[in-house]
């Protein structure tokens, strides 16, 4: 009986020990596989070539472009295109298109005698309402340049630009000068330093010392 119990002991310790050697001599059990999820914007090696090509095209979108800036355009049923823009105590631009009573461009810019010739006009043009009054060359005879005068001794003096925007207005004062240029088909410049500040609707005591630089540029077409 004694024997037969040391027997079944020492089955069972062979047993034991060779369950314990399947992981001690045989090295760690392998862990279990993990599957992991593919990348969002992986491929699979087996698609074909052209819808490889269309998954990479949908994957990488560029970012939209931002709308182009739109410039208002001057009417075409207006003689002249003007822009003026005018920085200082005021700053503030504008484009808009003006009607002008000539027969064409180039008539109303040829040489010949002296004569008035009134440069093109603004009315509230602009966020700032940009309005330039009548600028005029007392004796024009031709395509130049003529740097204006406010005071002559004979004949009539030149016009220098009456500006207003943001609700303030500015003209010609000590110091101030203008040049106007006028080509031949009738295009032009002014360009007008040192405005100053003058009585408007709604300030009616301007600053002493507020001073604006202007330039104004027009084109001009002939209207069938």
């Amino acid at each position: 009986m004694r024997k037969k119990l040391v027997m079944l002991l020492l089955g069972f310790s062979l047993l034991w020990a060779m369950a314990l050697g399947t992981t001690a001599c045989g090295g760690t059990t392998a862990a279990p596989e993990t599957t992991s999820n593919p990348p969002a914007n992986s491929v699979p090696d087996s698609l074909p070539a052209n819808e490889v090509a269309e998954i990479a095209t949908l994957e990488v979108q560029p970012e939209a472009a931002s709308p182009e800036t739109v410039t208002v355009a001057c009417e075409d049923y207006l003689r002249f295109c003007v822009t003026s823009e005018i920085s200082g105590a005021v700053n503030a631009a504008a484009t808009a298109g003006m009607g002008g009573n000539i027969d064409t461009c180039t008539a109303w810019a040829a040489d010949g005698d002296a004569r008035i010739l009134e440069m093109p006009m603004m009315q509230g043009a602009g966020e700032d309402r940009i309005t330039v009054a009548l600028t005029r060359i007392a004796a024009y005879t031709g395509p130049g340049s003529y740097e204006l005068q406010n005071t002559v001794t004979e004949g009539i003096p030149d016009m220098f630009p009456t500006i207003e925007a943001a609700g303030r207005a500015f003209g010609y004062g000590d110091g101030a000068t203008a040049v106007v240029t006028v080509a031949a088909d009738g295009s032009g410049t002014v360009e007008a330093t040192g405005l100053v500040e003058i009585p408007s609707l709604t300030v009616s005591e301007p600053d002493p010392t507020a001073r604006v630089d202007f330039a104004m540029q027009w084109t001009c077409r002939d209207i069938e």
